[in-house]
């Protein structure tokens, strides 16, 4: 029975951010929120990623996983194509682990 409140709390709070979002702004959103809304995704999933391919043991270490990452950083800024940026920062991760790095 707690685990379910805890549930129906989260979404309630859930529901709520999101739609407090829409009242207050109403159906036409500012066009200088508009513009920055569109780099959060980009900044969440640097977030995410950055860290894990940094320091995955807790500490910064030099291997294929940041050789893998700047290829991938490479490849989107060129290309702006995220099945590039994920084959090519895969080729990168698979030849790393063939030669030794």
């Amino acid at each position: 029975m707690r685990n379910l409140l805890i549930f129906a709390g989260m979404a309630l709070a859930t529901y709520l951010t999101r739609v407090t979002m829409i009242v207050l702004l109403g159906r036409e959103m500012p066009e200088r929120l508009g513009r920055w809304l569109k780099y959060v995704p980009a900044a969440v999933l640097a977030a995410l990623i950055a860290p894990a391919a940094l320091a995955p043991e807790g500490h910064i270490e030099w291997g294929t996983h940041v050789w893998a990452m700047l290829a991938g950083i490479a490849i989107a800024w060129r290309t702006h194509n995220v099945l590039w940026t994920i084959l090519g920062g895969m080729a990168v991760w698979w030849i790393c682990r063939a030669v030794g790095l």
